[in-house]
């Protein structure tokens, strides 16, 4: 199970990967895939918030991401 972590080092571990964070559309910001346009909403208030590790399981899965990308 990965630790929590700060949106802005989220943001940089998973640009690599083809998903992006778009914190200016709809009511919470989200992580969009670029190729299938999935997208994870994320409860954020800035980039210094604490993602917790249930919302990092659920990125993990939704977009297939390696289960060690967060350790």
């Amino acid at each position: 199970m990965p630790k929590p972590l700060e949106l802005r080092k989220m943001i940089k571990l998973l640009a690599p990967y083809g998903i992006y964070y778009v914190a200016k559309t709809g009511r919470h910001p989200k992580f969009v895939h670029k190729e299938s346009k999935q997208s994870y909403p994320v409860k954020a208030h800035g980039k210094k918030t604490m993602i917790l590790s249930y919302a990092l399981n659920d990125l993990i899965n939704k977009f297939n991401l390696p289960s060690d990308i967060f350790s």
